[in-house]
């Protein structure tokens, strides 16, 4: 037997090791996602010294912790550096979920887990790209790990390194703060007649770790989470779609995980946790109606429900008297898995234009002092002012910028961007730009995205990103 669980936790690692070789190889699937632009310009920015001064954390979801790996990761090695930065923290994550799920079910389970989640499309396209969701993500893998460990090992240093993991995650992204329900959940289960301390322990000391950081800069925290419940964005997505990319991503996932969760007699209690943190993020997307990042916040509740699903294939699996047909069945849950992973990587990958040969445009004619008119700003800004083309981020305005801070009226801007994706310009905008009789179109490029059409369906579609340039002198 103890050859068997070595075999296992060995061929655990391989699937670990392939996972991150995978993503290693394929990080230049398309240019910059927009967030990616914030968080590099924002991470070299603090660098810099000047982060404070930029207000980022009156408006970003999160610390400044990711944005600073994100800007080392640019300085090392431009997007794809950003990006391998995420990807060695994410599959650092599927290391510690691998581990957790060994710890509470064995290395059988522990393997088939492993490797159903390295094939979940969400998860592979979140660990490809250079956001602080993927910071969060690890974070919590090892905040789950550090609790399995307690009923292993019986030490509440375990549990220390939990909240501060914990800590961590939330410092990347505040509203990965709800995760606290499955891991104090796990806790619970897990330690019996011990757990309403450590509970309590885990709260004070992710609690004191969350005031040390939060004081300092409460002032521009604050102004972030008013402007936060005054502004939900839908971006036009009805709660329709939401709930069918919803269905569409997740489906699956639960229909295996309900059936590990009958699968799992002797930690049914502990199964329950499991199988309602697939429900987590849904209810917030569907409760708010807000569509912002659900295939990214879904990868947060698989954390816990994949070792229901581990289980679920384990158990097709059997052990070596089991006969052909039952392995046979288990191999095709795993190509099924493989290709509906593939299509999700896929759609994900290309779900935004790619503005680098815009952007090398501009980083070619751009002079320092000159400012822009950009909607989709940040991917552009990222370019430009790594490159020096720009003396500040802020030389570059976008609508938001336009419409509620003083900016030059628009013929007084050198140059003007129509990026015809998720922020269009408004037609007052363009109308606007036409009656100055100043610019002329310089440079055009299109992309091809997948994104869900009218009918609900994935279709794929041409993104066209124009470039005038103001003549007047």
């Amino acid at each position: 037997m103890a050859r068997f669980q070595k075999s296992y936790k060995n061929a655990t690692w391989i699937v670990v090791a392939l996972c991150l070789l995978l993503c290693l190889l394929t990080l230049n699937y398309n240019g910059p996602f927009f967030d990616e632009g914030i968080y590099v310009t924002a991470g070299i920015r603090t660098l810099e010294g000047n982060a404070y001064e930029d207000n980022f954390l009156s408006w970003f979801g999160g610390s400044l912790v990711w944005p600073v790996l994100a800007g080392l990761g640019f300085r090392a090695g431009g997007l794809i550096g950003t990006r391998a930065v995420a990807v060695v923290l994410t599959i650092g994550g599927l290391a510690a979920f691998a581990r957790a799920v060994s710890n509470l079910f064995g290395e059988k389970v522990g393997f088939w887990a492993t490797l159903t989640l390295a094939l979940n499309g969400p998860f592979l396209a979140l660990a490809r790209l250079g956001v602080y969701d993927t910071l969060a993500l690890s974070a919590v893998a090892v905040a789950f790990w550090a609790i399995t460990e307690l009923e292993e090992r019986d030490h509440r240093v375990w549990l220390i390194a939990s909240a501060g993991a914990f800590a961590l995650a939330v410092f990347a992204k505040y509203p990965i703060g709800i995760m606290v329900a499955p891991l104090l959940g796990t806790v619970l289960f897990l330690r019996e007649e011990r757990a309403s301390t450590d509970i309590l322990l885990f709260a004070f000391l992710a609690g004191a770790l969350g005031l040390a950081f939060f004081l300092p800069v409460r002032e521009q925290v604050g102004e972030f989470f008013n402007w936060r419940l005054q502004n939900r964005p839908s971006f036009g997505v009805s709660l329709r779609t939401i709930a069918l990319v919803i269905a569409y991503l997740s489906a699956v996932p639960f229909v295996l995980a309900v059936a590990g969760w009958f699968i799992a007699r002797e930690r049914r209690w502990m199964a329950s946790v499991m199988l309602l943190s697939l429900a987590i993020w849904p209810a917030y997307h569907l409760l708010t109606g807000d569509p912002t990042s659900t295939n990214k916040h879904l990868v947060f509740g698989y954390l816990f429900a994949y070792p229901l699903v581990g289980l679920t294939v384990s158990t097709i699996w059997g052990d070596a008297r089991t006969n052909l047909a039952r392995k046979g069945l288990a191999v095709l849950v795993i190509l099924v898995l493989a290709g509906l992973g593939l299509l999700q990587v896929n759609q994900s990958d290309h779900s935004w234009p790619d503005v680098r040969p815009t952007a090398g445009y501009l980083m070619n004619q751009v002079e320092p002092g000159e400012e822009l008119l950009i909607n989709e700003s940040w991917p552009f800004t990222m370019y430009l002012y790594t490159a020096g083309r720009i003396d500040s981020p802020w030389d570059v305005y976008d609508h938001y910028r336009i419409t509620h801070e003083g900016s030059p009226p628009v013929c007084e801007f050198d140059w003007f961007v129509d990026a015809r994706g998720s922020f269009a310009w408004p037609q007052d905008v363009i109308d606007r730009v036409e009656q100055c009789g100043t610019f002329e179109e310089v440079f055009s490029n299109t992309s091809q995205v997948i994104n869900l059409g009218a009918d609900l369906r994935y279709v794929s579609y041409p993104v066209k990103v124009v470039v005038w340039k103001n003549t007047s002198e």
